[in-house]
C-alpha cells in the first residue's frame, strides 16, 4: 500500500500519454478534425479525464496481487531462479535477503518499460514454509502458474 500513490499517478501519466498519442495519430491520418481545446472545453472531455483519474485510482487494487505457491521456494531456490530466468526475471540482493525473500527485477529495458518500471516481482517463505509470490498481478500469475507446472 505504501506504492499505492506511485503506481496511481504512474498510470495516469501512462494513460494520457496514450490519449495524446492517440489523438495525433487520428489528425495526422485525417479522422480526427478537432483540435486539442476540445479536451478541456467540452463536457466530454472533462469526462475523459475523470476516467482517467478513476482508472489510476483503481488500477492499483487490481493491477498487483499476492498468490500462494503450491511448494517451500526457500528450499527450491535454484529451481525458482531458473524458472524465473524463463519468465524474463533476474534475482537482486541475493546476498543480503537469503533464501526466505527472493527478490527478482524484470532482465530486459523493455520489459521494465511496459511494466511501468513497476517489475519487483517478490517471494516470501514465512516461518511454516508457506511460500508466496507479490507483484505485477500478469507477471506475478505467470510465473505462480510456472513455478507450479515446473516445479512443484
Amino acid at each position: 500500500m505504501n506504492r499505492y500513490p506511485i503506481r496511481a499517478a504512474k498510470y495516469a501519466l501512462y494513460l494520457i500519454v496514450l490519449f495524446f498519442v492517440l489523438f495525433a495519430l487520428m489528425r495526422a491520418l485525417g479522422y480526427g478534425a478537432a483540435s486539442l481545446d476540445i479536451l478541456w472545453t467540452t463536457s466530454r472531455g472533462w469526462l475523459f479525464l475523470g476516467v482517467v483519474v478513476v482508472f489510476a485510482l483503481l488500477y492499483p487494487f487490481f493491477g498487483f496481487t499476492r498468490r500462494r505457491l503450491t511448494f517451500n521456494a526457500a528450499s527450491r531456490v535454484e529451481d525458482v531462479e531458473r524458472v524465473m530466468a524463463q519468465c524474463g526475471f533476474r534475482r537482486i540482493e541475493a546476498d543480503t535477503h537469503g533464501a526466505d525473500d527472493l527478490l527478482f527485477v524484470a532482465a530486459s529495458t523493455g520489459k521494465k518499460v511496459t511494466m511501468m518500471w513497476e517489475d519487483r516481482i517478490e517471494i516470501t517463505t514465512d516461518a511454516n514454509g508457506i511460500s508466496y509470490i507479490e507483484g505485477n498481478r500478469k507477471e506475478a500469475v505467470r510465473a505462480a502458474f510456472r513455478l507450479g507446472t515446473f516445479i512443484a
